[in-house]
């Protein structure tokens, strides 16, 4: 018999994080056994650590179903592994270093049965310490990626009135809307979401892949919603801490990935863009005295940028 909903977190390398993710899911998921009778199974997609978190899992979590890969295959493969081996009606993908509230698996149930329309769904995201924190924004064009790489869609009186690729202004979250996209952090949906579209692109190891497989998900028709009815913590890139300016050279590949394969006559013009934008961080970080981040938009302007594309 199906379950009503299918958790999956991938794991590499975060050890105490996915314990502390793991023991908040469990008081989500027996708040939801009790309260609403919805039946919840956890899988852990344990993607090649070496820091003894399949041990761990093993050990201190036997309600959960491990699945093991051999190395870590990235993202966008772990997941979709994860959502092929899952039966719940309902998929929520939870990074590792998310952490659920009690009500959270209820929430996200209550809100697709009262917006049939709705398909996918993503919610507020908070640091540990409460501080609000992006989760959301419009598919992305050649003109708010342009104003992104630019810092326009900072400016206060030009982000109301965009589309901004990565909206960073609260207010844009502090009502229900459709939108182009939601971070992989937190991605709750409906099976037949993942089973008309394959789930995420495995040409994307990691970073935006979220932003086009939502993409697709919209081509099909679907509906994407995020809702600041609830809220999940996420503590950001507790993969990657050791080369914390990674993710955004990552992105920026990813960016480019997606133009190739959804726009390909803006590529050029988007290279361009985010050759501006990066120079002009650049020189600004250089003359405010942080060499690294000065550094790191170098290198993207040198080799990411006209790195070859899948």
């Amino acid at each position: 018999m199906a379950n009503d909903c299918s958790v999956i977190i991938l794991s590499y390398n975060t050890k105490e994080i996915t314990r502390k993710c793991l023991r908040y899911l469990k008081k989500a998921v027996d708040y939801a056994k009790m309260t609403a009778d919805i039946k919840v199974e956890t899988l852990v997609v344990e993607n090649g650590s070496a820091d003894g978190s399949q041990e761990m899992v093993k050990k201190e979590f036997p309600w959960v179903r491990l699945i093991v890969a051999k190395e870590n295959t990235g993202f966008a493969r772990g997941n979709n592994l994860g959502m092929r081996k899952s039966r719940g009606s309902y998929i929520l993908l939870l990074n590792s270093d998310s952490f659920a509230q009690k009500e959270t698996i209820v929430s996200a149930i209550n809100y697709m049965k009262e917006h049939p329309f709705c398909d996918v769904l993503g919610c507020a995201l908070t640091y540990e310490d409460g501080r609000f924190q992006p989760s959301a924004g419009y598919s992305p064009n050649l003109a708010n990626v342009f104003h992104w790489m630019l810092g326009i869609d900072k400016i206060p009186i030009f982000r109301n009135l965009l589309m901004p690729f990565h909206p960073n202004n609260p207010d844009f979250f502090a009502r229900e809307r459709e939108v182009g996209w939601i971070t992989g952090a937190f991605m709750f949906l409906k099976r037949k979401v993942f089973e008309e579209t394959k789930g995420f692109d495995e040409k994307y190891f990691m970073y935006a892949e979220e932003v086009e497989w939502c993409k697709r998900i919209t081509k099909k028709g679907f509906k994407i919603y995020f809702t600041p009815r609830f809220s999940v913590i996420h503590l950001k890139a507790a993969s990657s801490k050791s080369d914390p300016l990674r993710p955004l050279a990552r992105e920026v590949e990813g960016i480019l990935y997606f133009f190739k394969k959804h726009h390909p006559q803006q590529l050029f013009f988007v290279r361009l863009s985010l050759i501006l934008g990066a120079f002009m961080r650049m020189v600004t970080f250089f003359l405010l005295g942080k060499k690294e981040k000065s550094r790191t938009y170098w290198e993207i302007i040198r080799g990411k940028i006209w790195k070859k594309l899948p």
